[in-house]
């Protein structure tokens, strides 16, 4: 079985796990809604009972949270997680049978209505909700395949247990309690986390079943994993006529998506100016159009061997992809602190996010700082306007990031010449890396490559660079950009060191020898 075949395979398996993630949050919402109806009888529908419903409610889901996790770690088994879930549904399953001598009861013991509302709340909730509540750790335990998945994962799996939980709420509230009495609503739950239980038991065997209707599929016309552009986009773009394509106002960013003949450019507007992040050829998904791009792929000769890569800045994703496209054993993560140009990427550009090839929301310095993962090569190319947010640009920065790079691993900048600003980063990154070396585009940007340990002599780069280039390929040959290098500086201007506590970063860039109008 092919890995193709296997993600296939294991996607039911993960339906699987989603599905009853909703299921399980469902419930557990609208049983608290329910319980209102076992208390009010013997308790009132005060304030007290309410806070007896959602503390329980809230006592249990910790319990079950900290049980689910431990059990999880020791027994990881969607079997273990099937059975969970059918002890708390067949207790909610059977609780009409008993209820009422059990309310009886605890009004009988308890004179005073807040403690009584409470007791009542627990043996009427904690029980099922704890066992309930183990789901969501357990399920994230059963999905994870790799610490970098863990955010994506653990956040869909609770944001589907969330929605399950609103639609139990207003659906209790709005259309079963008018519409039914509390026993068929309670025996519809009971039977709902039931089934969901067996269906856990059951989902290795249809994994391995699975497996048939994985490999008829392979067989059917589809858009194939790894393609990381969209050609039906790209078509589309370039029927359109020349000019303004769409203008999108984000949190962040004035976007311009413009086309002219066979070229689409994305841009941003700050404080009147454009800026060019990112130009597409649309004839062409292997052409890097703008030079500094290009440039920036000299950074691959540094490091013994690129397996992983982290990009910080999207853009309109043409080096990801470009990477991605020619390189098709690297795993590339690109972090992009702004939805709205990661949406418009994919509706634009065609980009395509695959498991080897993500596109993470997020801000650059947050990702490295949540996530301790290793990369070989991390390049950052992150602008606001025309110039690197402060944060991403001193030395506490500049530290962590070297702390994230593989032995002899390297990074990749993208940094405008020609002011105070150029020169004070150059001083903040000798101040961190062993090496930084220059590699001019020729166009107002100076690539610049910083190594976390001593960088290899040229013969040693250039024999690697040679090597890379005659297993994939690249469109822009390696060797000939290694000698656009030069160990010259070309500022007159006197750097800073750049901290978080000293970054004028939007003064530095307008002092220098001349003042960038575009990027």
């Amino acid at each position: 079985m092919d890995q193709t075949t296997g993600l296939r395979a294991s996607s039911i398996f993960a339906a699987t796990i989603y599905l009853v993630a909703f299921v399980t949050g469902a419930i557990v919402m609208s049983f608290e809604m329910l319980g209102s109806r076992y208390l009010n009888p013997y308790f009132g529908s005060g304030i007290y009972t309410w806070a007896s419903l959602i503390s329980t409610v809230l006592a249990a889901l910790c319990a079950g949270y900290f049980i689910g996790g431990v059990a999880a770690d020791r027994y990881p088994s969607a079997t273990v997680l099937g059975a969970t879930v059918l002890v708390g549904s067949l207790y909610i399953l059977v609780l009409p049978a008993f209820s009422e001598h059990m309310m009886e009861s605890v009004l009988a013991a308890f004179d005073d209505v807040r403690i009584g509302s409470l007791a009542a709340a627990f043996v009427i909730l904690f029980f099922p909700v704890t066992f309930l509540g183990m789901y969501s750790p357990f399920g994230i335990r059963l999905l994870l395949r790799s610490a970098q998945s863990s955010g994506r994962v653990s956040g869909t799996v609770y944001g589907v247990s969330t929605l399950g939980s609103i639609i139990g709420t207003l659906g209790t509230t709005f259309i079963l309690i008018p519409s039914i009495g509390t026993r068929a609503i309670t025996f519809t739950l009971g039977i709902a986390g039931a089934l969901s239980g067996v269906l856990l038991i059951l989902a290795p065997k249809f994994r391995r079943a699975s497996l048939a209707f994985a490999i008829l599929a392979l067989a059917l016309p589809s858009l194939h994993a790894e393609d990381l552009i969209d050609p039906q986009i790209r078509a589309e773009m370039l029927k359109q006529k020349d000019g303004r394509v769409a203008h999108i106002e984000t949190e962040y960013n004035d976007i311009f998506i413009s086309k002219r003949r066979n070229e689409l450019t994305f841009s941003f507007q700050y404080k009147g100016e454009d800026y060019t992040e990112s130009v597409a050829n649309l004839t062409d998904p292997d052409d890097l159009r703008v030079k500094y791009t290009q440039v920036m792929m000299a950074g691959l000769a540094y490091p013994p061997e690129v397996k992983r890569v982290l990009m910080l800045g999207l853009g309109g994703g043409s080096m990801s992809t470009y990477l991605g496209r020619f390189m098709p054993e690297a795993r590339i993560d690109t972090v992009e602190i702004d939805p709205g140009v990661l949406t418009a990427a994919k509706k634009y550009f065609g980009i395509i996010e695959t498991p080897r090839v993500r596109y993470i929301e997020g801000d650059g310095r947050v990702y490295l700082n949540r996530h301790k993962d290793s990369y070989d090569l991390i390049v950052v190319d992150a602008f606001q306007g025309g110039y690197v947010p402060f944060h991403l640009l001193t030395r506490e920065f500049y530290a962590l990031l070297k702390q994230r790079l593989t032995p002899g691993g390297a990074a990749v900048f993208n940094v405008h010449d020609g002011t105070k600003l150029y020169a004070s980063t150059l001083l903040t990154l000798r101040a961190v890396f062993p090496s930084v070396h220059l590699y001019p585009s020729g166009e107002g940007e100076v690539l610049t490559v910083a190594t976390a340990e001593p960088a290899p002599d040229q013969a040693t780069l250039d024999t690697r660079a040679a090597a890379l280039q005659e297993k994939f390929g690249f469109r822009f040959p390696l060797p000939a950009l290694l000698a656009r290098r030069t160990e010259k500086d070309n500022t007159r201007q006197s750097g800073d060191l750049l901290t978080d506590d000293f970054a004028p970063v939007s003064v530095y860039d307008k002092i220098g020898e001349r003042r960038r109008g575009k990027k």
